[in-house]
């Protein structure tokens, strides 16, 4: 089976799991287990899929799109774990089409970055990068449903029908968030450590905005710690992060996969 049919298959898995996540959030009885179910065999289509595009004759694929659909990958994987023992079940509403798209665009956008036998510490600088992307994406989708949540609240407006508590969201918003932040000064030191130069003008703007991205999810730690924020500050702090941290990841390697490099990303 060619990669092209696992990777409809993995779309036709996600688009049943996010009818599904949708319909509950509706109030219509569908199953969590069978939501969860259908979306891990997305997971596995969808892991299988990347195996192939990422292994190629001529070296490891690290394209611009195939490393958002691996990030997408992660973040699902992050979300479908965590709603196994936590009520964060309702963010595939919002990560899955994230993670259809990415999987359409790695199969059908040409940008390829081939890396011909690279070194074990610059493969764990790669996983930490998009292990952190992934579980700080995950906490600014939660930052998105809690504001939401709490605009519905305050309007006396009725909420997602599954939504977990106020209080237990935004306690899940703060343990995505200190995961998330470990994670990223993994990867900023694992850089720092592997990379010769990490302010060479490939890598500028991504560990400008790595670490700007770093600085404003500190901060709001470190706030919520000192200073109790929460609610709508919180809100903020994380959707900033999260936006500079898109810019870091992607808008770095689009400039250079797509701008430096004199690809085509079409």
């Amino acid at each position: 089976m060619g990669v092209e049919w696992i990777s409809v298959g993995a779309l036709c898995c996600y688009l049943v799991g996010t009818i599904g996540q949708y319909l509950r959030s509706a109030g219509h009885q569908v199953a969590k287990w069978g939501v969860l179910s259908i979306t891990g065999t997305g997971l596995i289509f969808h892991g299988l899929a990347l195996y192939i595009s990422i292994h190629t004759e001529q070296g490891i694929n690290l394209g611009l799109f195939t490393m958002w659909s691996l990030a997408a990958l992660v973040v699902t994987a992050m979300v479908l774990l965590s709603s196994l023992q936590k009520p964060s079940e309702s963010l595939l509403v919002l990560i899955l089409p994230v993670s259809m798209l990415a999987i359409t665009l790695a199969l059908l956008a040409p940008v390829q970055h081939i890396v011909w036998n690279p070194p074990s510490l610059m493969v764990a600088h790669v996983l930490l990068s998009v292990m952190a992307y992934g579980i700080l994406m995950v906490a600014t989708c939660q930052a998105i449903l809690l504001s939401y949540q709490e605009h519905q609240l305050r309007t006396h407006r009725h909420t997602i029908r599954t939504l977990p508590p106020l209080q237990t969201m935004e306690r899940l918003l703060f343990e995505f968030l200190v995961l998330g932040v470990v994670l990223l000064t993994l990867s900023l030191g694992s850089g720092f450590f592997f990379l010769e130069d990490m302010f060479a003008q490939r890598l500028v703007h991504k560990t400008v905005l790595s670490i700007t991205a770093w600085c404003l999810f500190a901060a709001l730690l470190l706030g919520h710690w000192r200073f109790g924020w929460r609610g709508q500050t919180a809100v903020r702090w994380t959707l900033a992060g999260g936006v500079v941290l898109v810019l870091a990841y992607f808008g770095s390697r689009l400039v250079v996969d797509c701008v430096l490099s004199g690809q085509s990303c079409w």
